[in-house]
């Protein structure tokens, strides 16, 4: 990411001071489970399809957009959808990213595959955006009276990126918002949809508000946009994730024993693992914070009530953690004003699981977040092997912990589920 990704202002809260760097290295090879790239692929096509939703453009624009990504998808090669070539809307957009995001780590000739210099351009800057974090440079656009790609390039690259400010709800990924709705203003309903894909591209899935991704499941689940980013960046492989599940559960009694307990705030909110959730339990909406594979999801639920949060459970692998976790507190809240009965699980239900419902508890039903990560915690069975979730989690609620186990747990870690000696 960037360097202002995660920039704090002067004078802001000490209360967010992650110990791990916000984006871990990897060699340009490498795909692994936390690579970002994972991330930004997806970014490229949920925030194209969001950014729709987001400025309440035509469904059948996005349903365009949808339309022709999965045409892609089956294409050999990189280059503009069949059949677009002229076309300046959804269906070049679709093209557009494929050509830019297909095989990351594989050079690209984009000049080949791109005759238009404002498709190159705009290529160019999705695939820097979604290998690097990169945003575009100023000087990129070169906006042209109704060309959505110059219009997109200006907005991603001038719309300024917001400072971090957890008592103001400020995120840096804010920007994908701001820069959607000034791609807008500047070249309509198809614009916003260029930029979503290039500030998605920039900020990740994780970037992407979860209430958007809901407007965008009326249309297409977010997940199968998800798979269709991941895969052509990376390349396809039906062994691993997102073609296969991301958790062989047998590694883990905590994974493969079913699980769940009410939330000790609200007995309307049932907190589960991966397995839990695999019985299709009867409730009214799942917001999952695990990756999941082709038979993990709930399919019995409409698509805009099975909510999946980009939340890895690893120190610094969340370039966007307090956005996200707002995001998934927020969204457990919001079905529950829906009045939805709620699964909120991760794999285990030990560790994202536990933070996510601390602050629901302390955003929805008004709890102290010193007694509400222990208590959910401990509800759970669950621990602190990653303190980064419950630290941050703290922070936005204007406490900062110094040591997470000591200050929650005075008197010692409590016992963790099929842990017991």
């Amino acid at each position: 990411m960037p360097s202002d990704a995660l920039s704090v202002p002067s004078g802001d809260s000490a209360a967010y001071t992650p110990s791990h760097p916000p984006v871990p290295s990897f060699p340009p090879s490498s795909w692994h489970q936390d690579d970002p790239r994972h991330d930004r692929a997806a970014g490229a096509w949920v925030g194209a399809g969001a950014a729709g939703c987001l400025v309440g453009a035509p469904a059948a624009l996005v349903t365009e957009l949808v339309d022709a990504s999965a045409a892609d998808a089956a294409a050999a090669g990189p280059g503009p959808a069949a059949g677009a070539a002229t076309d300046s809307g959804a269906a070049r957009l679709a093209g557009l990213i494929r050509a830019a995001i297909t095989r990351l780590d594989a050079p690209a000739d984009l000049g080949t595959a791109l005759a238009d210099p404002r498709d190159r351009a705009f290529a160019r800057a999705v695939r820097e955006a979604c290998a690097q974090g990169r945003p575009p440079s100023p000087d990129s656009a070169a906006p042209v009276p109704g060309d959505p790609r110059g219009a997109a390039l200006r907005a991603v690259a001038e719309t300024p990126v917001p400072d971090l400010d957890l008592r103001a709800a400020a995120f840096p990924c804010r920007h994908f918002v701001d820069a959607v709705w000034r791609a807008a203003a500047l070249g309509g309903d198809v614009a916003a949809l260029y930029a979503g894909a290039l500030a998605g591209a920039r900020w990740g899935a994780s970037g992407v508000p979860l209430e958007a991704q809901r407007r965008l499941a009326d249309i297409v689940a977010p997940h199968d946009l998800v798979v269709r980013g991941v895969v052509m960046a990376r390349g396809s492989d039906p062994a691993l994730w997102p073609e296969n599940s991301g958790y062989q559960t047998g590694e883990s009694k905590s994974i493969y024993l079913p699980f769940h307990t009410p939330h000790p705030h609200d007995p309307g909110v049932i907190l589960g693992n991966l397995t839990y959730l695999r019985s299709r339990p009867d409730v009214d909406a799942v917001v999952t914070l695990n990756r999941i594979g082709p038979g993990d999801a709930h399919t019995g639920l409409p698509a805009r009530d099975r909510v999946e949060v980009w939340l890895a459970d690893h120190p610094g692998a969340n370039p966007n953690l307090p956005f996200v976790l707002e995001e998934a507190a927020a969204a457990v809240a919001a079905l529950r004003a829906e009045g939805k009965r709620v699964l909120l699980h991760c794999a285990a239900g030990q560790s994202r699981t536990p933070a996510v419902a601390a602050l629901y508890a302390v955003r929805g039903r008004g709890a102290d977040v010193r007694e509400a990560l222990p208590r959910v915690i401990r509800a759970v069975e669950g621990h602190l092997n990653n303190p980064e979730l419950s630290a941050t989690v703290a922070a936005l609620c204007g406490v900062h912990l110094d040591d997470v186990a000591a200050e929650l747990f005075p008197e010692g870690l409590p016992p963790r589920r099929h842990h017991r000696a």
